[in-house]
């Protein structure tokens, strides 16, 4: 039976089992979902659709060992995250062994006409909202929108997305908007800077965090809209001519460590007015091609 004694991220990013058994838990889970991602996900469907019938005695043994150091630890194995690793890990035992997993999962269906009006709704009357009345938000809709955060596609199902709930009027100051946020909720949406590196990614090609960060905006100001509520995405935080680093200030009063950044911040509430949707350029002046490279050709003469 083959067998691996260190995880190979790349030529500089290597565990040997002693790293792995000193190494931040936090960051130990974080590593589990990539190499379970990475070692297993993303070629065991490859693998299932030109199944050849024989072992592949490698398969997905760095996601093992992280998985084995993980319960050597005594760590938690409860959580959502990693049942869903010791499925796959089950799934890559079976192809070592030159047995072909059986998933049975439903593949996408299309929606309904009524299904899809319900998303057409919800994708084209949603819209920003800035003035909120004096009505607090319950904390099972609050939730709601966390677990809206939650469900946002992750780059490399990494999960450094975390939320701070800011009700309280003297914290929501902490985070500048140039809107008057008195009557709202702020969710400050942060990424843990460390994880990236952790996992081996090129530190010159941080964008994931950034862009897992609003994507998990997108789903809690999609899910305010389905609620009721009204949400504006609001995504100051660095220093410009004419505001401060309000990010690395709220840092330091809400007393974060330093390896956690915010990215961008939703104030939600109950809306006080009905404000006109904005609306967008015609689709055919989005659209990009070698033919036609250059936006906005319903202008060009």
């Amino acid at each position: 039976m083959a067998k691996i004694t260190e995880v190979v991220l790349s030529s500089t990013v290597k565990y040997k089992k002693e790293d792995l058994m000193s190494l931040d838990p936090v960051l130990l889970r974080a590593l589990l979902r990539e190499r379970v991602h990475h070692n297993i996900e993303v070629p065991l469907y490859t693998i299932l659709l030109r199944w050849e019938d024989k072992p592949i005695s490698t398969f997905g043994l760095q996601a093992q060992l992280v998985f084995d150091v993980w319960r050597e630890r005594g760590l938690p194995e409860d959580g959502p995250d990693i049942e869903w690793a010791k499925r796959y890990l089950h799934f890559a035992e079976q192809v070592r062994n030159g047995i072909k997993p059986e998933i049975n999962e439903p593949l996408p269906e299309p929606f309904t006409e009524e299904e899809m009006k319900v998303v057409e709704k919800l994708i084209w009357r949603r819209k920003s909202i800035r003035n909120w009345l004096n009505k607090p938000v319950p904390e099972w809709m609050i939730e709601k929108l966390l677990e809206a955060g939650r469900a946002a596609p992750i780059g490399c199902n990494l999960d450094e997305v975390y939320f701070i709930v800011l009700k309280d009027p003297e914290e929501k100051k902490m985070m500048w908007s140039d809107i008057s946020t008195e009557n709202a909720v702020i969710i400050v949406i942060c990424y843990d800077t460390r994880i990236h590196k952790v996992v081996g990614q090129d530190p010159c090609v941080r964008h994931n965090m950034f862009y897992d960060a609003a994507a998990a905006a997108d789903h809690i100001c999609l899910m305010a809209h389905a609620l009721g509520l009204g949400a504006c995405w609001l995504s100051k935080t660095i220093r410009s001519t004419d505001t401060e680093d309000t990010g690395e200030k709220f840092k330091k009063l809400y007393g974060l460590p330093d390896y956690i950044e915010p990215a961008m911040h939703v104030a939600v509430g109950w809306p006080a007015i009905g404000t006109i949707k904005t609306q967008r350029m015609p689709l055919e002046d989005l659209i990009l091609t070698s033919e036609k490279p250059y936006p906005w050709t319903s202008l060009q003469q």
